[in-house]
C-alpha cells in the first residue's frame, strides 16, 4: 500500500491540553492505527505520548488552527468535519472529529482529492461549456469523457464511505441519526454490529433500540434524550444493551446533538456511539485493585513491627540479613581495632544448590536453606551472629579469635553438620558447603572488602573439589583481578575483531587424501599478548559470552570451508567445536542452520566437536537439539573420547556420528606391545557402532602406522599438519594428502 492510501485509513485518538483558563493549547496522542504512523512517517511508540509541537514540519504544511478546532469539538463533544488541503502531501482530505468523553477527540482522516480535482475540473468544463456552447455538438466526445470522471468521481466517494466504515469498525464506533417526527433511526453498519443486529436496511425503529437497552438504564437514556430535545442538558450517557446476536451484556457510551429547524424547533437528532465495555471492565478492576491496596495499607499499619523485622532479618530462615550483618560486622571492625584483636568473617555457600532448586523445586530449596540455618545456629556459639546473605549463601561473624588455628575446629564443625543427610518432604539430599575465610584487619579494613575476600577463598574451595574450606590470601584477589581484565578483554575482543582461526588439517587413513580442516579460534591481545585457549575459553563461557564467541566461529568457518570447496572442487568438511554452553541455548540449531544458509555451505559439510560433559546435566534436551541437527545432515562427533565420562555402551545412546580419539590415548600406543593396546579394540567396537573414528595428537610415524593399521578412518596431528591461519589451506590442499608417509 503506498503513502497516499494510507492516509484514507488514518485513525488516530488524542488529548486536548488546556491552559488554567480552559483554552485549548496543544493536544497529546493517546492512540494511533498504523496508517497514521505511516502519515506521520513514525512508529507508533515515536507518536504515543507525543504532542503536537513534536512534529513541526507536519504542522506547519498547513496554517489552519488545528488545535482550535480539535479544542472545540474535545470540550464541548459537538462533532466536526473540516476539507483541508496537505501542501507536503499535495492531497486534499476531509477530517471528521468526534468526542466520546470531554478532553478526549478522534480523528478519521479520508482521502478527497479525486473528488475534489474533479470538482474542480467540471467547475472549469462547465464555464467552458457556457462560452462554447454554439459548438456543443464538437464537444459531446469531451461531455462524455467528463461523465466517465464523475463516475469515477463517485466511485472514489463510495469507496471513502467504505473506508469511513472500516475505520468505525476498528474504533468500535458507529454514527445515527433519529427523525424526531417519525421516531426513525438511519444507522451505520458499525452502529449494527455494536448491538448485534443484522442489517437489511439502515432504517430502525426507536422502540426496537430502546428494548435492547438493558432495562436498568432505559429511563435515564429516555431522560437524557428528553433533555437534549429540550435543550435543558447535552446528550452525553453511558449505558448497558443486550446484544441481539448473542445476549450478552454489553456497555456503550453515546454523544448526540440537536439540528433544528429555521424557527428554531429540533427535528433531528445526530449522535455517535462506541462500545466501551473494556473501559469499563478495566476502571471496575482498578477500583478493586485500589480497595485491595486500601486493605494492604491498612495491613501494613497494624503489622509495622514484623515490617521492621524483615528489613533486618532473612524471610525464608530468620537469620539476620546481608544489612544487618553488614552493620554488626561494621561495629565488630570497630571494636577490634580498639582493641586490636581479630575479627573473621566465614563465608558458606551450598555446593549444588541450585541442582536442588531446579530438579526439586523452590520449596524444597527453601526448607533446604531453613534446615541449613537451624543446624547452623546449633554448632555456633550464642555470641556468633550467622546470617543469609543471598540465595544458599551465608554469612558467619566471629570475634575475639586472636590465632588462625583456632577457628579451624569451628570450620569443621560447620563442616559437620552437612556429614547427616537432609530429610525434606520425604526426599533425601545430601549437600555439602564451600566455606570461604577472611580475617581482619589482614585481609581487609571494611566490612564490605572481607566479605568480598571470604567470597573469594569460597570459591577458591569449590574449584578444588567442593566440600571444604580457604583462608583468603592475595594471590586469589589478583587471579579474580585478571579473570575479570580477560572477561573485559573479551568483549573489546569481540568490538573490535581480534580473534582469528587457524585450521588444522584432517585426512582419510585409507586414501590419504585431505578430508577437512578442524576450526580452532586463536586470539592475540594487544594488552595481554597471546593467551591460549585454555585462559580465555572458560571465562567465555562462564561470562556467557561464548555465544557470540561461538557464532562468530561457526559462520567464519563455515564461509572458509565453502570458499575452498568452491575453488577446487573438492567436498571439505569443516569441524568446529561447541561450548556446552551454546547447545544449551534455546533452538541452537537455527543458529547452525543459519550460518549454513549464509554461507551456503552443505550442512554434510559441517561437523560439530561436543564433548562428552554436555549429556551429564541435561541428556534429554542436547541429544534432541543434535537429533534434530543430524536430521537436516550436519555431522556430530564427541570429542575427547576417554577422557570424560562415556563408556562403550554408552556410545549407543548418543546421537553422534563420528568419535574422536583422545590424544591421550594416541600418545600410550605401545608399538612394542600391541596386545596391550586398547585403541584398536576401541576402534573396532565402534565401528560396530556405525560411528567412524578420527584419531587427534597423532605426532609420530608409528602411530601414524599403528592408526591405519587398526583401521581408524580419520587422522589429526601434529605430524600430519599444525593447525595454521587461513593462508596456509592453499598449500595443504594443493600438497595432495600424505603421500610422503604412505610410501
Amino acid at each position: 500500500m503506498d503513502h497516499q492510501a494510507n492516509l484514507l485509513t488514518a485513525f488516530a485518538y488524542r488529548k486536548i491540553i488546556v491552559d488554567e483558563e480552559g483554552k485549548p493549547l496543544d493536544y497529546e496522542f493517546i492512540e494511533v492505527n498504523e496508517a497514521f504512523t505511516i502519515l506521520l512517517s513514525s512508529t507508533r511508540g515515536g507518536i504515543i505520548g507525543k504532542k503536537s509541537r513534536d512534529f513541526i514540519s507536519y504542522n506547519i504544511d498547513n496554517p489552519f488552527d488545528w488545535i482550535s478546532f480539535y479544542g472545540e469539538v474535545a470540550l464541548t463533544g459537538k462533532a466536526a468535519t473540516t476539507e483541508q488541503y496537505a501542501e507536503a502531501l499535495g492531497k486534499w482530505y476531509r477530517v471528521e472529529v468526534y468526542s466520546r468523553e470531554k478532553g478526549y477527540f478522534g480523528t478519521l482522516f479520508i482521502d478527497i482529492t479525486r473528488f475534489k480535482q474533479t470538482e474542480f475540473e467540471l467547475l472549469a468544463k462547465n464555464e467552458l461549456l457556457g462560452q462554447l456552447y454554439e459548438e456543443v455538438t464538437a464537444a459531446e466526445e469531451e461531455l462524455r469523457q467528463q461523465m466517465e470522471e464523475l463516475n469515477q468521481a463517485s466511485q472514489l466517494l463510495i469507496e471513502s464511505k467504505n473506508r469511513l466504515k472500516r475505520a468505525q469498525k476498528i474504533a468500535h464506533v458507529g454514527n445515527w441519526e433519529l427523525d424526531l417526527e417519525t421516531k426513525m433511526l438511519w444507522v451505520s453498519e458499525e452502529a449494527f454490529n455494536l448491538y448485534g443486529l443484522k442489517m437489511d436496511r439502515h432504517e430502525l425503529s426507536l422502540e426496537l433500540v430502546q428494548q435492547l437497552v438493558h432495562k436498568d438504564d432505559r429511563s435515564r437514556m429516555d431522560k437524557a434524550l428528553e433533555r437534549l430535545i429540550q435543550g435543558e442538558a447535552e446528550y452525553n450517557v453511558t449505558y448497558r444493551i443486550i446484544s441481539a446476536d448473542n445476549f450478552e451484556e454489553r456497555h456503550m457510551h453515546s454523544v448526540a446533538e440537536a439540528v433544528c429547524n429555521s424557527s428554531g424547533k429540533p427535528v433531528k437528532i445526530l449522535g455517535v456511539i462506541q462500545e466501551v465495555t473494556d473501559r469499563i471492565i478495566y476502571e471496575r478492576d482498578l477500583n478493586n485493585k485500589n480497595r485491595e491496596l486500601i486493605r494492604l495499607h491498612e495491613g501494613l499499619k497494624e503489622n509495622e513491627q514484623r515490617i521492621k523485622h524483615m528489613a533486618f532479618y532473612d524471610y525464608i530462615t530468620d537469620l539476620p540479613n546481608r544489612f544487618l550483618f553488614l552493620d554488626r560486622l561494621k561495629e565488630a571492625i570497630r571494636i577490634a581495632k580498639n582493641n586490636g584483636t581479630n575479627v573473621i568473617v566465614v563465608f558458606l555457600d551450598l555446593d549444588n544448590f541450585k541442582t536442588v532448586n531446579d530438579t526439586l523445586g523452590h520449596a524444597i530449596g527453601d526448607a533446604l536453606l531453613i534446615e541449613t540455618s537451624e543446624r547452623l545456629l546449633k554448632c555456633i556459639d550464642r555470641e556468633i551472629t550467622a546470617a543469609r546473605l543471598s540465595s544458599d549463601e551465608f554469612a558467619i561473624l566471629i570475634e575475639g579469635i586472636d590465632q588462625e588455628n583456632s577457628i579451624v575446629p569451628i570450620l569443621e564443625g560447620i563442616k559437620s553438620i552437612f556429614k547427616e543427610s537432609f530429610w525434606i518432604n520425604e526426599n533425601i539430599l545430601n549437600i555439602t558447603a564451600s566455606i570461604g575465610v577472611a580475617i581482619y584487619p589482614d585481609h581487609g579494613e571494611t566490612g564490605e572488602e572481607l566479605i568480598n575476600n571470604a567470597d573469594m577463598a569460597m570459591y577458591k574451595a569449590k574449584e578444588f573439589g567442593k566440600n571444604g574450606y580457604q583462608f583468603f590470601n592475595f594471590i586469589m584477589k589478583e587471579n579474580l583481578l585478571k579473570k575479570a581484565n580477560i572477561e573485559r578483554l573479551l568483549r573489546k575482543a569481540l568490538k573490535n575483531k581480534e580473534f582469528v582461526l587457524h585450521y588444522q588439517p584432517q585426512y582419510i587413513a585409507e586414501t590419504g587424501k585431505i578430508r577437512g580442516f578442524e576450526a580452532l579460534i586463536r586470539w592475540n591481545s594487544p594488552e595481554m599478548g597471546y593467551l591460549n585457549p585454555l585462559e580465555f575459553i572458560p571465562i567465555a563461557e562462564e561470562s556467557g559470552l561464548i555465544i557470540e564467541i561461538g557464532e562468530w566461529v561457526l559462520n567464519t568457518a563455515s564461509c572458509v570451508c565453502k570458499k575452498f570447496q568452491d575453488k577446487y572442487g573438492y567436498d571439505l568438511i569443516m569441524a568446529v567445536n561447541i561450548s556446552p554452553i551454546q547447545l544449551r541455548q534455546r533452538r541452537f540449531h537455527w543458529t547452525v542452520l543459519k550460518a549454513i544458509a549464509a554461507s551456503g555451505l552443505k550442512p554434510s559439510s559441517l561437523e560439530l566437536e561436543v564433548t562428552e560433559s554436555i549429556f551429564i546435566d541435561s541428556y534429554d534436551d542436547v541429544a534432541n537439539e543434535l537429533r534434530n541437527l543430524i536430521e537436516h545432515g550436519v555431522r556430530i562427533a564427541l570429542d575427547d573420547f576417554g577422557t570424560g565420562y562415556s563408556s562403550l555402551s554408552y556410545l549407543r545412546k548418543l546421537p553422534i556420528n563420528f568419535l574422536k580419539i583422545d590424544k591421550a590415548f594416541v600418545q600410550e600406543i605401545d608399538t612394542v606391545h600391541p596386545h596391550h593396546e586398547l585403541t584398536e579394540s576401541i576402534i573396532s567396537l565402534v565401528h560396530k557402532l556405525n560411528i567412524k573414528t578420527t584419531a587427534e595428537g597423532v605426532e609420530t610415524l608409528e602411530q601414524l602406522n599403528y592408526l591405519i593399521k587398526a583401521k581408524c578412518d580419520h587422522l589429526q596431528g601434529y605430524l600430519l599438519g599444525k593447525p595454521g591461519p587461513e593462508e596456509l589451506i592453499d598449500g595443504i590442499i594443493e600438497k595432495g594428502g600424505l603421500k610422503e608417509f604412505l610410501l
